[in-house]
């Protein structure tokens, strides 16, 4: 095991495979709570298993994906008679260098299709706030009054219950909203207008943690984790609630933006 004072590298992926011993976890743990490096680490690495565990199953590699890793390693081996790979050294490495070289292509091909075909929510919300403000989303309802807002979101049908929160008391004015669609799911999208004529988007929609795109800097409240990301100028924050997803985009402050969704969360705990 490494010293305290280095950063783990094998051990991290031993802990998220439950391959330690409790000795080793406990100091694996214990160096955690003080290295935010080796945690960012273990976050990534827990990110890339579960994406695999989800994903890779369901990918079949291309029937002649191993004949053609094969031509491709006997392309790079050395013209230097010198360094001719001996057959029995091919033959032992092989299946290593396959298995390898098979995982990277299938992740490739896999990654590739998810990130071509899933939307990414961080771009979509920061889209509709972007038309919002072009004036190429309009609102179907304008109103300041919360109970109205949510009535019109139980007329139209959409499938889960509504809060629309009442931010007066941080200079936010409801103005209205409508029925906005996100990634084909009915959901609802609220506006508020606030100090130096900046405006606050909040989206709810059905959804989970889980289909937020890594890379997302989180914060911890009341139980309640929080991810923040950056797009094109604009902070967006999204949070669980009640089996629903909520989402906050504005081109204030990210600190600010933050607090009113913890604001906004905090209403309902």
């Amino acid at each position: 095991m490494p010293t305290p004072s280095r950063h783990f590298k094998e051990e991290l992926q031993d802990l998220l495979d439950q391959r330690l011993d409790a000795a080793a976890q406990a100091e694996v743990e214990r160096h955690l709570k003080g290295c935010a490096e080796c945690q960012r680490e273990l976050d990534a690495l827990r990110w890339t298993k579960t994406f695999a565990a989800q994903h890779f199953a369901a990918t079949e590699a291309p029937a002649d994906l191993e004949e053609r890793i094969v031509a491709a390693l006997r392309a790079e081996r050395p013209r230097d008679q010198s360094e001719i790979i001996r057959p029995d050294f091919w033959q032992a490495k092989r299946r290593p260098i396959l298995a390898w070289a098979a995982a990277v292509a299938v992740a490739a091909i896999v990654a590739g299709g998810f990130l071509l075909s899933r939307p990414n929510l961080p771009e979509l919300v920061a889209r509709n706030y972007r038309a919002y403000e072009a004036r190429t989303l309009p609102l179907e309802i304008e109103t300041s009054n919360v109970q109205r807002m949510e009535n019109y979101f139980d007329g139209h049908k959409v499938e889960f219950k509504t809060r629309v929160f009442d931010l007066a008391m941080m200079d936010y004015q409801l103005i209205g909203g409508r029925v906005q669609r996100l990634r084909g799911q009915k959901g609802a999208l609220f506006v508020y207008h606030g100090p130096y004529n900046h405006d606050l988007l909040c989206q709810m929609y059905p959804g989970k943690e889980k289909d937020l795109p890594w890379g997302a800097v989180r914060r911890e409240h009341k139980g309640i984790t929080f991810y923040r990301y950056q797009v094109r100028g604009l902070t967006v924050v999204f949070w669980p609630e009640k089996g629903i997803m909520c989402a906050l985009v504005s081109d204030i402050a990210p600190v600010d933006v933050v607090d009113l969704a913890i604001a906004k969360a905090g209403t309902s705990l």
